[in-house]
C-alpha cells in the first residue's frame, strides 16, 4: 500500500500514461502550481474504456504540482525515479505498474509511450486554530 510514502510525505513523483500536459489539451493534465489532492487508488479502473478507478477517502493530501515533464518509455533514466515509491525505481517496475493501474497490456507499454512524470510539494496546512482564552 502506497498510503504510508503519502502520509509520511516520501512520494513526491508519479507517472501517468499518454502526454497529459494543458498544452495538448488533455483533460487530466495537471499545471505547474496547480494545487491538488493525492489520495490513493482502492480499485484500478481502464481509462480507455471510460471506466475510472475508485480511490480510498484516506489519506487525502494537498499538494502543489513543481513539474510536469513528458518523455518516451524507452527514455525513463534512473533520476527520473526519486521521488516514486519504493516498488516503482526502474522502468520494468514502472511497466508492471502502469499495467496494473491503467489496464495496459505489457507491449502496449513500448518504448515510444508517452509518459508524463509529475512532481510535487506537500502543502502544510495549519491547524485550526486555538480558541481565544
Amino acid at each position: 500500500m502506497h498510503a504510508p510514502y503519502v502520509i509520511s510525505g516520501a512520494l513526491t513523483t508519479i507517472f501517468r500514461p499518454e502526454e497529459r500536459l494543458l498544452s495538448k489539451g488533455h483533460e487530466k493534465a495537471l499545471g505547474v502550481g496547480e494545487e491538488v489532492r493525492i489520495r490513493i487508488i482502492d480499485k484500478v479502473g481502464a481509462d480507455w474504456a471510460k471506466v475510472y478507478g475508485i480511490l480510498l477517502p484516506e489519506p487525502n493530501v494537498p499538494v502543489v504540482i513543481t513539474s510536469v515533464k513528458v518523455k518516451p518509455f524507452g527514455a525513463i533514466e534512473p533520476i527520473d525515479f526519486v521521488g516514486s515509491t519504493p516498488d516503482v525505481q526502474d522502468r520494468e517496475s514502472l511497466k508492471i505498474q502502469l499495467g496494473y493501474i491503467y489496464n495496459f497490456a505489457s507491449e502496449e507499454l513500448c518504448s515510444n509511450l508517452w509518459i508524463t512524470r509529475t512532481t510535487f510539494q506537500y502543502v502544510l496546512k495549519p491547524l485550526s486554530p486555538k480558541a481565544a482564552p
